[in-house]
């Protein structure tokens, strides 16, 4: 019998301390450099991502398997912040941001990831 109250307190107690540690969202925030990314759509081969935790002002990145293309843009209006891209594929990301839903996505995505 003691060995079951041993067995019920050590559950209660790593219940706790699991509900303590685990009783946000995700996993991603104890986890120092870790982070999860998702994908929002593609554009002609290039991925549209954003990522968990990343930094102000927030943002999305666009990038090829080949990293052709790795560039950031603005989520508040499609402004074109840094990297890599052709005239050709900028004007294909603006037509994509500016779809009617696509911002609105982004941002609940962003919300739900940083804050």
């Amino acid at each position: 019998m003691e060995t079951n109250n041993n067995f019920s307190s050590f559950e209660r107690i790593l219940s706790e301390i699991m509900n303590y540690y685990f009783s946000r969202d995700s996993i991603e925030s104890y986890i120092p450099g870790y982070e999860t990314r998702e994908r929002v759509g593609t554009v002609n081969g290039m991925q549209v991502i954003i990522y968990s935790n990343d930094h102000n002002p927030p943002h999305f990145h666009v990038k090829t398997n080949d990293n052709r293309v790795n560039a950031k843009f603005k989520i508040e209006n499609g402004e074109f912040i840094s990297g890599e891209i052709s005239t050709k594929d900028l004007k294909r990301i603006d037509l994509f941001y500016n779809d009617f839903k696509t911002k609105m996505v982004m941002e609940r995505i962003w919300a739900k990831k940083n804050n």
